[in-house]
């Protein structure tokens, strides 16, 4: 496959076309990368610019690189963050919980939709919902918004992950740099409580966490509602100058 040069950089192409493979499993972690020489025949390309696509991909920590053994794709168990503030990362990010999606539709987004994500005016999204099975046979009702041009991309049909911010990824070919995590305090509606098995009335821990690329772009909204009695925040703090 050889690329053609245009109005986009040749590294730039390059890195697309290595971080599909590796976001689409077809170089699976741990797995090596080809070396330098080898990409420069594959593609038609030189050292420098092979470099430089490198150097992008090692930036986001989808590959390492091994001195004297060579360069591997990264293994990545979830995208992690670090949170600041007293609320701990709910449920190991839900690694240890499993979603099933049940719908999907595009919607024009409330103000307040517009306003976390930054939309642009007129600019429609898909709306995803599903359930997150907890444990002790609890479950949380699951929404996640994404830019139109994403989500006409994910079926509700594939096998579900996880985490669905990893399905984004993979379709965007861009990596979650920063999340921002709203939490809030509900109670359950007629239709809320029918969902979860509790009582109307019973009250509900809301969670509400924003992905941006690198760029800046909000690449997912997902919203979760917890009962309340299936959540339980540990926080631990440390004086450091005692």
């Amino acid at each position: 496959m050889k690329l053609k040069k245009n109005p986009v950089p040749l590294y730039y192409q390059l890195e697309k076309v290595l971080r599909k493979r590796i976001l689409s499993g077809k170089l699976k972690p741990d797995q090596a990368v080809p070396t330098e020489k080898e990409l420069c025949q594959e593609f038609g390309v030189s050292r420098i610019t092979v470099r430089q696509a490198l150097l992008s991909l090692e930036s986001d920590d989808l590959i390492r690189r091994e001195q004297g053994r060579g360069t591997f794709v990264a293994f990545r168990r979830s995208p992690q963050f670090r949170l600041y503030g007293t609320v701990d990362d709910l449920f190991h990010l839900g690694v240890q919980t499993v979603l099933n999606l049940h719908s999907k539709k595009l919607v024009k987004p409330a103000r307040d939709i517009i306003q976390d994500m930054k939309l642009k005016a007129g600019e429609k999204i898909y709306l995803f919902e599903g359930i997150r099975h907890l444990e002790n046979e609890r479950q949380a009702f699951f929404q996640a918004y994404v830019p139109e041009e994403i989500g006409k991309k994910i079926q509700v049909t594939e096998p579900d992950q996880p985490l669905f911010i990893e399905r984004v990824e993979k379709e965007t070919l861009e990596m979650v740099k920063r999340s921002k995590q709203i939490t809030s305090a509900s109670v359950a509606d007629k239709n809320m409580a029918a969902i979860l098995g509790v009582k109307k009335g019973h009250p509900l821990l809301v969670i509400k966490r924003i992905y941006f690329s690198k760029s800046g772009r909000a690449l997912e909204m997902a919203v979760t509602f917890f009962p309340g009695d299936a959540y339980k925040g540990i926080a631990e703090l440390i004086r450091y100058n005692a």
